[in-house]
């Protein structure tokens, strides 16, 4: 199994971290299929081919997805839209 993690540090009010957190949890749920449940601030994910958590803290994004074997050689891919959604997530 490959594994994608990212930190990322924020400057986001209460307010815009809670609007990140549904906007990426309806994302993960209406554009990719993935079940998602959440408990506070961690979203946890599961889709065809891939799962993982993301946790939103005070001042950084910590997160992680877990690649099935179908997924593994799209990875390079994967983390460069990672990383694109980051910026706008948590651009505000």
């Amino acid at each position: 199994m490959s594994v994608i993690r990212v930190l990322r540090s924020h400057h986001l009010a209460c307010e815009a971290q809670e609007a990140a957190l549904v906007r990426l949890a309806s994302h993960l749920g209406d554009a990719l299929g993935a079940s998602v449940a959440r408990e506070a601030r961690t979203i946890q994910f599961d889709g065809k081919g891939f799962s993982g958590t993301v946790t939103v803290e005070d001042d950084r994004v910590v997160g992680e997805v877990r690649l099935g074997a179908m997924m593994r050689p799209l990875k390079g891919v994967i983390t460069k839209q990672i990383e694109a959604g980051l910026d706008q997530y948590l651009d505000e």
